[in-house]
């Protein structure tokens, strides 16, 4: 098992358009992956459970995985947070 805390600093916080993008990117591997807020944990490969988190600016959260892929995953999602969702084109 692998975490990551991460604060989230993009001034909208984590809305429908920077959720999917976590979640496609969770679904492409085959170990559990989480965000934790607090003490509540979603999936991060649904889309209702992570906009459940209600994540605003500043929030600070948890990536947790867990399986193949636990390493690859957790950092590049807390790279997509870090970066304020913004991705470099290949």
């Amino acid at each position: 098992m692998v975490e990551r805390t991460v604060t989230v600093q993009s001034d909208a916080g984590v809305h429908a358009r920077p959720a999917m993008m976590m979640v496609r990117e969770a679904m492409k591997y085959p170990c559990k992956v989480s965000l934790i807020k607090g003490d509540i944990e979603a999936d991060c490969k649904s889309i209702m459970s992570v906009l459940g988190l209600a994540i605003v600016s500043g929030t600070k959260l948890v990536i947790r995985a867990d399986g193949e892929g636990e390493n690859e995953v957790v950092g590049v999602l807390a790279g997509m947070i870090e970066s304020n969702f913004v991705m470099e084109s290949v």
